[in-house]
């Protein structure tokens, strides 16, 4: 009922509204280059609770046609919490990795969970996301959580992002997963073996892999990270199944230098794309996970300027262009994109 209840409630709320004026500060960003971009405007109603009024990029919000990135690493961030409520273990358990290999079991490494979604975030690690997909299992991600009925429309994570032992998931091979939760703490057991399903194109995928590939939408990537950063305030419907000591770690990590979503300027991340947001509103705050590559690059982040009098709202914006793009490259361009789309909601009518 929970899960229907939340499907219902995501169709009814994925119309976004147009705004000539926001169409024509993306238009100006990199003319001639394809652009995507969600917005999401927070207020309060009228009993105190948060408002949310959905923008797009002309018809974008919705578009599948790029690849999301590092973008989608919020993805396993979100669904490793799950698995770890759901068996009332906490982030501090560790994970113990192994491949079969031969008819016997090969251990790779062990990681606590903890340790592998702070540096998604620090770091934005690709060795760190590919032992998350492990942990949860191609299967079992796109089957169980990444779905329409979960919030996920036209969403699959298929691949990760590093060929290289002891971290690769080779998708054929069986993995062994042992968590434990401190040193006396029981074993729990998750073993799993890909299906041959290809979740990617079954829900649609047109950019770079034809097979075994990762899609999702602006929309959807700007939904989740609103789910994560709201969670205490959302309706339970709404919620993903987490703690709400979970969804604060997301948020803002935790003592012993572990890392959430929120970003300092200078801390972490390629510095240009925060200065785009630090121009505009110096003193907010601020919670990003960014993805670029070859010719594709996305900022997704929330500015949070209420404490300073300010507006609060998050965005999803990408570009078909990429570090390797000349003259200038995409990490320049997006940070551009993301400054036009704070001004535009810095300047826009009350």
């Amino acid at each position: 009922m929970r899960s229907l209840a939340l499907l219902l409630l995501t169709m009814n709320a994925l119309s976004a509204q147009a705004d000539p004026a926001l169409d024509a500060a993306i238009d100006a960003v990199t003319p001639g280059i394809d652009k995507w971009a969600s917005v999401c405007l927070v207020t309060r109603d009228a009993a105190g609770k948060p408002a949310f009024e959905w923008l797009q990029y002309r018809d974008t919000g919705l578009k599948t046609n790029f690849w999301p990135a590092s973008t989608v690493k919020l993805y396993t961030t979100v669904a490793a919490c799950e698995l770890l409520h759901a068996q009332k273990l906490s982030l501090d358990t560790t994970a113990t990795f192994s491949h079969e290999s031969g008819g016997e079991w090969q251990t790779d490494c062990a990681r606590t969970v903890r340790e592998m979604i702070s540096e998604v975030f620090r770091r934005s690690s690709n060795e760190d996301y590919t032992l998350l997909l492990r942990l949860y299992g191609i299967d079992n991600l796109n089957t169980g959580f990444l779905t329409k009925e979960r919030g996920f429309p036209a969403t699959a994570l298929m691949r990760g992002y590093t060929a290289e032992r002891p971290w690769r998931y080779e998708q054929r091979e069986k993995q062994r997963i042992l968590l434990q939760d401190g040193p006396d703490g029981p074993l729990h057991l998750n073993e799993h073996v890909w299906s041959g399903r290809d979740y990617g194109a079954a829900r649609g995928i047109t950019v770079l892999f034809a097979e075994n590939g990762n899609v999702t939408s602006t929309r959807v990537l700007t939904d989740c990270l609103r789910r994560v950063l709201f969670h205490d305030e959302l309706p339970e419907k709404e919620r993903f199944r987490i703690s709400d000591e979970q969804a604060r770690f997301l948020k803002e990590g935790s003592a012993g230098g572990f890392h959430g979503l929120e970003t300092h300027l200078g801390e972490k991340g390629p510095t240009v794309w925060q200065k785009a947001w630090a121009e505009v509103f110096p003193k907010a705050r601020h919670f990003q996970k960014s993805g670029l590559i070859s010719n594709y690059a996305l900022d997704l982040c929330c500015i949070d300027d209420r404490a300073n009098g300010g507006p609060c709202f998050l965005l999803c914006a990408g570009l078909n262009a990429g570090h390797a793009t000349k003259p200038v490259d995409g990490e320049q361009l997006v940070s551009t994109l993301t400054r036009a789309i704070a001004l535009w909601v810095k300047t826009r009518p009350k």
